[in-house]
């Protein structure tokens, strides 16, 4: 896609996952070694949040952003100018199914003239349609 003018109003492709307390302790296990956090520990979440259970980390949903995203500019263009920011606004536990969708916000040239950054507004759902993050991607196009 990189090779073609993205226009603004240009929808990514949506990504959707399931989560798990399997798919959310695997992805916590690469950063928190084998002891009890709030992703993993339903005493701890309800200690530390107030909540009756745990709850995924938001680096998740950054993690399925960045997939659409890549999909959307392709790897060669996203695994080298693309960024992510997100801000989460309500948690996502196990059982929820999140779905990120965007949508093309802007087009302005890239600093040193070197292409086009391009900014995406990024949405994140749960099963109910309630937001559980906002933000943006962007990535300089060629």
């Amino acid at each position: 896609m990189a090779t073609r003018k993205i226009e603004v109003s240009a929808k990514i492709p949506t990504v959707t996952k399931h989560i798990t307390q399997e798919s959310i302790n695997q992805f916590e296990a690469c950063g928190i070694l084998d002891r009890q956090n709030i992703h993993n520990s339903p005493e701890l979440a309800k200690q530390r949040l107030g909540t009756t259970f745990p709850i995924a980390s938001g680096r998740m949903s950054v993690v399925y952003a960045t997939e659409a995203l890549r999909k959307f500019f392709g790897p060669q263009v996203f695994n080298h100018t693309g960024t992510v920011n997100l801000k989460f606004l309500r948690p996502v536990k196990s059982g929820d199914t999140v779905t990120v969708t965007g949508e093309v916000s802007a087009r302005q040239p890239a600093e040193k003239g070197k292409g086009t950054m391009v900014t995406v507004s990024l949405l994140c759902q749960n099963q109910n349609g309630d937001q559980t993050a906002v933000g943006v991607g962007t990535a300089v196009v060629p």
